[in-house]
C-alpha cells in the first residue's frame, strides 16, 4: 500500500530539519565566538558547508517538486523516508565535496602561501635573513602570489645587503661626518690666522703641542680619572678654536706692532669670552655637544693662570679645567718661541727657563714638570 506525500510536507519536513540543524551550529559557532575566525578555519568550512546545505537543500527540493509534479517516478511517494534521507544524503556529500574544494583552493591559494611568508618572517626575527621563498608555481606564471613571493624576496635581499654592509656604510657617513667637520674646523681657525697675521701657524702648533703634553699624561697615568672620559682625537680638534674670540678684536689691537697700553690690553682679554660666546651659539644652532664643548673650555680657560690672577674669571689652582692649564703651557710656550713685532724669538732654553719659573704661579705644578721631563720634543 503507498503512502502519498505531498510537495509541501515534504518541504516543510525538510525545513524543520534544516532549522535543527541550523540552531545546532549556531550553539557551537557562539560558544566559540571569541576566537578569531579569519583564522579559525575549522568554524569557518562549518559556516560554509551549513550555507551550501541549504542552497543544495533547496535547489534539490525544488527539482523533487518539479520531478514529482511531472509524474516521471513515485519514489517519493511510495516511501516517504526513503526518499528524504536520499535527499539528505545526496545534499550532504554535494555540499561537503564542495566545502572541502573549496578549503583546497583556498590552501594552495591564500593560507599555504600565509603560513609560508609567516615561517619566512619568523626566521627573518631571529636574524636569518637569507631566508627566501620558492615559488609555488611551476609553469612560470606569475599570479598575486608569486609576485608578493617577489616582493617578499627583494625586501630580505636588501636587508641581507645593508646588514652585511652596515658597517661599510657607517664608517663611509662617519668619514665625510669627520671630513666635514675637519674642515670647518681649519676654516675656522685659518680666519683667525688671516686677521692675526703675526701669529702664522701658532693653532697648528699649539695642537701638536697639547697631543705631545696629552701623551706623557697618558704615559704616566696622570689626571686618569678626567682623561679617561676624554676622545682625545676630539679634544684636539677642538683646540684649534682656542683663539676664535680674536675675530671680535679690532684690527688695530691685533695687528698692533707695538706693546699694548692697559686698555689695549683689557680689550684684549675679551677675546677669550669672545670665543666662549661663539661656539656656544654654534653649539645651540648645530646640535653639537662633545666637540664644541672641549672648544668652549680652551677658548674660556687657556689664559687663567694657577695663582688666579689670570683671566677671564680669575679661576685659581684645580679650579681650573685641565685642558685650560694644559693649552697654558703649549699657549705661553709657543708664543715665547715665536717672533713678534714688539719682540725677537726666545730660544728653546730661554721659554723653558721662563715656564719653569711660572711653576705655581702662572702654571698647574704637576703639568710644569711633566713638561719640563719632556722639553726636548717641543724643539
Amino acid at each position: 500500500m503507498y503512502t502519498y506525500v505531498s510537495v509541501s510536507e515534504t518541504r516543510v519536513f525538510l525545513l524543520r530539519y534544516l532549522c535543527i540543524l541550523k540552531k545546532e551550529i549556531n550553539g557551537v559557532l557562539m560558544n566559540k565566538k571569541e576566537k578569531d575566525n579569519r583564522i579559525n578555519t575549522k568554524f569557518g568550512y562549518v559556516k560554509e558547508f551549513f550555507i551550501l546545505f541549504i542552497v543544495l537543500a533547496a535547489f534539490n527540493g525544488f527539482h523533487m517538486w518539479i520531478y514529482q509534479s511531472l509524474e516521471h517516478s513515485k519514489i517519493f511517494e511510495e516511501n516517504t523516508q526513503l526518499g528524504i534521507n536520499l535527499l539528505i544524503a545526496f545534499v550532504f556529500f554535494s555540499a561537503a565535496l564542495v566545502t572541502a574544494s573549496i578549503g583546497i583552493f583556498r590552501h594552495f591559494t591564500w593560507t599555504l602561501p600565509i603560513k609560508i611568508l609567516g615561517a619566512a618572517a619568523k626566521e627573518i626575527s631571529k636574524g636569518n635573513l637569507s631566508i627566501r621563498v620558492s615559488s609555488m608555481r611551476k609553469d612560470g606564471k606569475k599570479d598575486m602570489v608569486e609576485v608578493l613571493f617577489d616582493d617578499f624576496n627583494s625586501m630580505t635581499e636588501e636587508l641581507e645587503y645593508m646588514k652585511n654592509n652596515l658597517q661599510n656604510l657607517v664608517n663611509e657617513k662617519t668619514e665625510k661626518v669627520v671630513k666635514l667637520q675637519n674642515a670647518i674646523l681649519i676654516t675656522m681657525s685659518n680666519l683667525v690666522e688671516f686677521r692675526d697675521d703675526i701669529t702664522g701657524g701658532h693653532i697648528e702648533r699649539t695642537k701638536n703641542g697639547v697631543r705631545i703634553l696629552l701623551d706623557e699624561i697618558n704615559r704616566q697615568g696622570l689626571f686618569s680619572e678626567t682623561v679617561n672620559n676624554w676622545d682625545i682625537n676630539i679634544l684636539l680638534q677642538s683646540a684649534q678654536l682656542h683663539d676664535i674670540g680674536k675675530i671680535g678684536i679690532s684690527d688695530q689691537i691685533l695687528k698692533k706692532p707695538g706693546p699694548l697700553t692697559k686698555e689695549e690690553f683689557d680689550e684684549m682679554k675679551k677675546h677669550s669670552l669672545i670665543g666662549f660666546n661663539i661656539i656656544e651659539r654654534i653649539e645651540k644652532n648645530s646640535g653639537e655637544s662633545e666637540l664644541l664643548n672641549y672648544a668652549k673650555i680652551f677658548a674660556l680657560n687657556h689664559h687663567e693662570k694657577w695663582d688666579g690672577s689670570g683671566y677671564p674669571n680669575g679661576l685659581k689652582g684645580n679650579n681650573i679645567p685641565l685642558e685650560g692649564r694644559i693649552m697654558a703651557i703649549i699657549d705661553v710656550y709657543d708664543a715665547l718661541v715665536s717672533e713678534r713685532p714688539y719682540k725677537k724669538a726666545f730660544t728653546h732654553e730661554e721659554a723653558v727657563k721662563i715656564i719653569s719659573e711660572g711653576k705655581n704661579i702662572h702654571f698647574d705644578p704637576v703639568l710644569t714638570d711633566l713638561f719640563l721631563g719632556i722639553k726636548d720634543k717641543f724643539i
